[in-house]
């Protein structure tokens, strides 16, 4: 190579950029701009690479676009080509602003075809996510046969490299994948100077051309690539930006503490004036502070910018070490879209939406495409195919194991169903039998029996208390349901009853009781109630002051009470009457028909037949 070519490398301009919300700092952006382009232009240089990052937004204000185009006009007049690469701050998802300029012919989008400059080749990679690197494809390079002998070739990335800090990308990993020999590889996105060599190429950052942090101490530079037949030489040139001032003020003592910062500041008078000046504060913790106040002291200096930090040390308050972790942002999402469970027509979505290669006004079209192919694709016919729908946490209820319930034919229930179990388990319960699908997983066993234990019991309370009852409200144990049964027949005095008495009533108790039961199929040895449209649930017991289905133990039960009016029936009256002597509760003409009882509306059996026994229980 006799011709030497000079390639101006600069990146990280970040136009727009309107930092600590000030005109000026955005001024400032563009200013250095125009220093490295008026720089190219006086060097007459042979090419400007921009290595990415021309904007700091992918949504630019119209004026950033304008000024960026007046710019690059003055290259196009020197006959000085622009060229340049996507960065991660500017990338949008399909058209890039970089694009447009190509079509105005204010400049070139460097990618996977040279561009050439006299003998040197230039190629470019757009920035990369990090969840994408491991997926490059370098198998789409170009390397034309009509390339010139000895040619030297440039490779423009926007990425942090390794041996660069916090790398996303390994550069010899690049470097051999290459499908040519790059002598030099130029980069964007480390906001500071550096050139490294790895293995034959070398590897160079030129830098930010203005400030975008206070961490930017360094003067902000740009690079001169020279091409020569003697080899590759890079230089670096530095721009004069704006002053940043660092001051640090030392408070001893708690009094007079302004006065002590305000001095500080006094030294440095001559360089505050149109600087961004950023005040440290330290030593002693005991005064307060107004920042406020030293900030538009500053500004009253002539300070741009004033940013004051409070960098004493707190007494008694141990320094804690501060550990930072650094989480790949695509990695979260693939991990909560694992926890999702998507099917694949809610993986095509999210693909779709996230696609940067999808354009925001074709996101519903292309979705709906997809999700047609992905139908298309479904054969129905299949005997194996089968439709999966997420699985319920509510556990099935198994058929056999359905409550006795009593089926009524005159009157609705309002209870679907009562579940019993073992009275031997010590957490045996009755509890109101939730739908199927409601149940709880682990309830207890219910038993199949056509006649719920404590019926007869249950009957003969009720008779001895001749009380028409409502259903409860709700119940939850029999050891709750046995204590305020008791407490109900603790209210009354039990007065003792006769034989004769006794007899009377559990003759009339057990032939409404077992004109109920009969209603029973006896061979299914279920007993079912009517359906109610809504199940009632049963609450407060103090309600109803009453909610036991047992009674208490000193309740004979009916068969006792039938064997003893059995051997007493010789001994009643003649004329049939009841002794004088009665149970409290016990109405006068107990024997009647509810027929008679319910035309007179006063008196009423021991078990009114309006009633079956789910409304009991």
């Amino acid at each position: 190579m006799v011709q030497e070519t000079r390639i101006l490398h600069t990146a990280d301009t970040h136009l727009g950029y309107r930092q600590y919300h000030s005109e000026v700092r955005r001024q400032d952006f563009f200013k250095a701009f125009e220093t490295v382009i008026k720089d190219a232009i006086d060097m007459q240089v042979d090419a400007v690479v921009h290595a990415g990052d021309l904007f700091d937004s992918r949504n630019p204000t119209l004026e950033d676009l304008l000024e960026t185009m007046n710019v690059l006009s003055r290259l196009k007049v020197a006959n000085i080509p622009f060229f340049g690469i996507v960065g991660n701050h500017e990338s949008k998802q399909s058209t890039q602003w970089l694009d447009l300029f190509e079509e105005m012919g204010l400049a070139g989008r460097l990618g996977k075809a040279p561009k050439m400059v006299g003998d040197v080749a230039i190629y470019g990679i757009d920035s990369v996510p990090k969840s994408k690197i491991p997926l490059f494809d370098y198998s789409g390079f170009e390397v034309p046969e009509s390339l010139p002998e000895n040619c030297r070739k440039l490779l423009v990335m926007h990425q942090i490299m390794q041996p660069s800090p916090f790398p996303d990308w390994d550069c010899a990993e690049v470097i051999e994948n290459l499908p040519f020999k790059a002598d030099a590889v130029l980069l964007g996105d480390y906001h500071e100077y550096e050139k490294i060599k790895v293995g034959e190429s070398w590897v160079t950052y030129s830098g930010s051309t203005e400030r975008n942090s206070a961490s930017e101490k360094e003067p902000r530079s740009y690079s001169i690539i020279t091409l020569s037949g003697e080899g590759l030489e890079i230089s670096r040139r530095t721009i004069p930006t704006r002053n940043f001032l660092f001051i640090t003020a030392k408070v001893d003592g708690e009094e007079k503490p302004f006065e002590q910062i305000f001095s500080a500041v006094n030294e440095h008078l001559e360089e505050i004036p149109e600087s961004v000046v950023f005040l440290d504060v330290s030593g002693d913790s005991g005064s307060v502070l107004s920042f406020s106040e030293i900030e538009e002291y500053l500004l009253s200096k002539g300070a741009l910018v004033a940013k004051v930090k409070d960098a004493r040390i707190k007494d008694g308050i141990p320094e804690e070490v501060i550990k930072v972790a650094f989480h790949d942002p695509d990695r979260a999402v693939a991990e909560e879209l694992r926890r999702m469970s998507l099917n694949d027509g809610g993986l095509i979505v999210d693909e779709v939406i996230r696609s940067p290669d999808v354009p925001r006004s074709r996101v519903d079209e292309e979705t709906e495409n997809r999700l047609l192919g992905l139908i298309e694709a479904i054969d129905f016919k299949d005997p194996d195919f089968m439709l999966k729908t997420p699985v319920s946490h509510v556990s099935p209820v198994d058929p056999s194991s359905s409550v006795s319930s009593i089926e009524s034919s005159g009157s609705v229930s309002p209870i679907d169903s009562v579940s019993t179990v073992s009275p031997s388990s010590p957490s045996s319960s009755a509890i109101i039998k939730e739908p199927e699908e409601l149940k709880p997983p682990g309830a207890a066993e219910e038993i199949e029996n056509p006649k719920p234990a404590g019926v007869t019991e249950f009957t003969a309370a009720v008779a001895a208390k001749s009380e028409t009852l409502m259903p409860p409200v709700r119940i939850q144990r029999s050891e709750s349901l046995n204590e305020s049964l008791n407490k109900i027949f603790e209210k009354h005095d039990v007065v003792p009853e006769s034989p004769e008495t006794a007899g009377s009533i559990a003759g009339s108790v057990e032939t409404a009781v077992e004109d109920e039961i009969s209603k029973v199929t006896p061979d299914s040895g279920v007993i079912t109630a009517p359906q109610s449209s809504s199940p009632v649930s049963f609450s407060d017991n103090s309600q109803t002051g009453f909610s036991a289905i047992s009674p208490p133990e000193s309740i004979p039960s009916p068969e006792i009470l039938k064997e003893n009016s059995e051997a007493d029936a010789d001994e009643k009256p003649v004329d049939g009457k009841l002794s004088e002597e009665k149970p409290v509760g016990v109405p006068d003409k107990a024997t009647k028909t509810v027929k008679q009882s319910h035309r007179k509306g006063k008196e009423k059996s021991a078990v009114p037949r309006q009633y079956n026994l789910g409304d009991y229980l």
